[in-house]
């Protein structure tokens, strides 16, 4: 339905934006595997979290916040990418992955201004509500987009494979925050194992739409 597919907000006319996203977040998922294991602690661990490590802190906090927003990026263009424009399904899919967009660069904005330390601790609450909100809204946004793929037929089932995989992998990276506060190391192993496994679903993602035009 073209009226449909001209009234989703923001409507990318750049085709190839979408795997190029995936192709960005996917290292960058990656690198939260890596931090995971082996990153020095750049700010205190108890409230109210004073940075140590100014420079560490805003590559490692900036790392995430992209991997977010790139992740959300293709997530307002699933429903575009996997061809079901024409649903008030396919219309919010687009709308809470812009949101999720945003809320991430606005994440972005906070993990500058943490370096300030007039502002340290406000930023820092800013930033971590940011980063969560926009995790949420990102799985809502390839939940909905999952849930449509399934619903038409002539969306590949790989493909619909592929975006619930995008959601579940985005909800595992959520569980494996909130549970980040235990010292456990199967919950450090699960953890580096969920950003290995958001890596790998947006680099499929990219080398499968990559053709698209």
């Amino acid at each position: 339905d073209s009226r449909t597919a001209r009234s989703l907000p923001g409507r990318a006319q750049r085709r190839g934006f979408g795997p190029l996203s995936a192709y960005l977040a996917a290292p960058l998922w990656a690198l939260q595997a890596a931090i995971w294991l082996a990153a020095p602690k750049v700010q205190e661990a108890t409230a109210p979290f004073t940075i140590t490590k100014p420079l560490l802190f805003a590559l490692f906090w900036l790392s995430i916040a992209g991997a977010v927003a790139f992740s959300a990026a293709c997530a307002a263009e699933a429903p575009r990418t996997i061809d079901v424009l024409s649903s008030r399904g396919s219309w919010w899919a687009k709308v809470l992955g812009t949101i999720a967009l945003w809320l991430a660069s606005a994440a972005t904005i906070a993990i500058l201004a943490a370096l300030v330390p007039a502002v340290q601790r406000l930023a820092l609450s800013f930033m971590t509500n940011l980063l969560n909100g926009a995790l949420l809204v990102l799985a809502l946004s390839l939940s909905v987009s999952a849930f449509i793929s399934w619903r038409v037929a002539r969306v590949p089932r790989s493909t619909s494979i592929l975006v619930s995989a995008a959601a579940v992998a985005t909800v595992a990276m959520i569980t494996a925050i909130l549970t980040s506060g235990s010292s456990s190391v199967l919950g450090l192993y699960a953890a580096v194992a969920v950003a290995a496994l958001n890596a790998g679903v947006w680099l499929i993602w990219g080398r499968t739409f990559r053709g698209q035009r």
